[in-house]
C-alpha cells in the first residue's frame, strides 16, 4: 500500500491526527479513536456480512473486534481514483499472540470459545446462500485429487531433485492418512454439517496468532474477512494445528488447549470425532505439495526439502496426538 491510499481517508467523517505504517496498512490516530486503513478484496455484500457477525459479537458483550466504519456515503468500501478498494476499521493497541507462551495460547483458545458462543446467526438466508463453507467431505475429496495430480506430475519428471525423490518416497504414507480421513468423513460429515446449518453457527475462518491482539486490558480479535457459516470446530482445528506445529506437537499443550476450549464452550462427541479426523489429515504435506506445484519447478528451492524433512521428523508425534484425541 502506497501513500496515495491515504487520500481515501478524506471520504470519512473523522479527523486524522497522525498515521503510521502497519503490515500492508496504515494505522491512524483519529479524534474518534484508533482506526486502520487497509486494502479490501471482497464485495460490499461480504463487508455487510462481516459487520453483521461482528455486531452480533458486540451485542453479546464482546467489544474488541475490528468493525468496518462506513464512509460519508454510508458505504463500507471506499475506492481511490484507480478503483482500488479499501476499508477503514476500528483498531486496538496491542501485540500479536505469542505462540511460544502457553498462557497466551490458552487465553487465545478461551477467547475463540467465547466468540463461538456469540457467533450464531439465524435467518439471513441471503448471507447463508453466499457465505456457507464447503462441507468437509467435499473439501477433503478435492484436496486428495490435488495430491494425486502433484504425484503424477513428479513421477513423470525424468531428472528429479532431492525434494521430489523424498516426496515420492513418503507420499504413500501421507496419502493413506488423507484417504482414511475421507472414509471417516463419509460417515460423520453430513449429519454434523446439517446440524450446523440449522444452528446458524459461524466461524472466524482464519483464526490465528496474527489476528489475536493482546491488549493489556484484554484480547481483541481482528480480520473477519474469511468468516462463514461452518462447523465451529473447524476454527479450533486450524488454530490448534498451527500452534502444535510450532511447538513440535507437544501433547500436553494440545490437550490443555482442548480442555480450555471445552470449559468455555462444551463440544459434542461428534465434534470431537470431527476434530480428530481433521487432525489426522496431512494438511501440512498437502500445502507443501501445492506450494511446490505452483512454484518454478525448473529450480526447486532447498526450503521445500527442509520443510518436508521437518514434517517427517514431527510425523510420529503428530500421530500420537491424534490417537490421544480418539480415546
Amino acid at each position: 500500500m502506497n501513500d496515495r491510499a491515504l487520500k481515501v481517508l478524506e471520504q470519512y467523517e473523522m479527523e486524522v491526527v497522525s498515521t503510521r505504517r502497519g503490515r500492508g496498512s496504515y494505522i491512524c490516530e483519529t479524534t474518534q479513536g484508533l482506526r486502520i486503513l487497509c486494502d479490501y478484496s471482497g464485495s460490499e455484500h461480504k463487508a455487510l456480512f462481516q459487520n453483521c457477525v461482528m455486531e452480533r459479537i458486540q451485542a453479546g458483550g464482546y467489544e474488541r473486534v475490528d468493525l468496518i466504519v462506513p464512509n460519508k456515503e454510508g458505504a463500507l468500501i471506499s475506492r481511490d481514483w484507480e478503483e482500488n478498494k479499501y476499508v477503514v476499521k476500528k483498531w486496538y493497541v496491542g501485540r500479536e499472540c505469542d505462540t511460544a507462551s502457553e498462557n497466551e495460547i490458552l487465553l487465545a483458545v478461551c477467547n475463540l470459545a467465547r466468540l463461538h458462543r456469540l457467533m450464531r446467526i439465524t435467518g439471513e438466508e441471503e448471507f447463508r446462500r453466499s457465505f456457507t463453507a464447503q462441507p468437509p467431505l467435499q473439501e477433503v475429496r478435492a484436496q486428495n485429487a490435488e495430491l494425486k495430480k502433484v504425484r503424477a506430475f513428479v513421477r513423470k519428471k525424468n531428472a528429479k531433485c532431492d525434494f521430489e525423490r523424498l516426496f515420492l518416497d513418503c507420499f504413500s504414507r501421507y496419502f493413506e492418512q488423507a484417504a482414511e480421513a475421507e472414509r471417516r468423513l463419509e460417515g460423520e460429515d453430513g449429519r454434523l454439517f446439517a446440524q450446523t446449518q440449522e444452528a446458524g453457527t459461524v466461524c472466524h475462518g482464519d483464526y490465528n496468532h496474527h489476528h489475536i491482539l493482546m491488549c493489556g486490558y484484554g484480547v481483541a480479535t481482528t480480520n473477519f474477512e474469511s468468516c462463514r457459516f461452518d462447523c465451529q470446530i473447524s476454527d479450533l482445528y486450524r488454530f490448534m494445528r498451527k500452534i502444535l506445529e510450532k511447538n513440535d506437537w507437544n501433547p500436553r499443550l494440545g490437550m490443555r488447549m482442548l480442555e480450555s476450549y471445552t470449559q468455555e464452550r462444551p463440544i459434542s462427541a461428534q465434534e470431537r470425532r470431527l476434530l480428530s479426523v481433521r487432525m489426522l489429515y496431512p494438511e501440512k504435506f498437502r500445502k507443501l505439495a501445492n506450494y511446490y506445484y505452483g512454484s518454478n519447478k525448473a529450480w526447486v528451492s532447498r526450503r521445500f526439502l527442509e520443510k518436508l524433512e521437518n514434517l517427517n521428523r514431527q510425523e510420529e508425534k503428530k500421530n500420537n496426538f491424534v490417537k490421544m484425541l480418539e480415546r
